[in-house]
């Protein structure tokens, strides 16, 4: 009975720094591969660098252009952010809605109006 119980602890233990050997090996590939990957990500953002967004803005006659946001009671501006088409996002947060304007530098004015909750004040202009 003895012997067999010996044998069986053999048989495990032996098993045992195996598996404990495939996963060190697996890791460690994981790890190189990693690695490689990262250094070709690298080496693809280095080589292929994303164009600059730059905006002119038509100058007004005080030396700077104006835009008049359509403010609701509350609201603020939260970010703004440079478009790849020459648009400015204008993202609008307060008084229980979130909104986001696009702007148009070029030609001063709104081009189009993303509303996350409840109505804004129409700033379409009356004929």
């Amino acid at each position: 009975m003895t012997q067999g119980v010996a044998e069986e602890m053999a048989n495990s233990e032996s098993q045992t720094p195996k598996a404990l050997l495939a996963a060190v090996i697996l890791m460690g590939v994981l790890i190189i591969a990693a690695v490689f990957g990262l250094i070709g990500v690298i080496a693809y953002r280095f080589l292929h660098p994303r164009p600059s967004v730059t905006a002119t803005v038509p100058l007004a006659e005080g030396g700077f252009s104006r835009l008049a946001l359509p403010l609701g009671p509350g609201e603020h501006v939260t970010a703004v952010t440079a478009r790849p088409d020459g648009l400015m996002a204008v993202t609008l947060s307060g008084a229980g809605s979130d909104r986001v304007l696009l702007w148009n530098p070029e030609a001063g004015k709104i081009a189009a109006e993303l509303d996350f909750g409840t109505s804004a004040p129409s700033t379409a202009p009356t004929p």
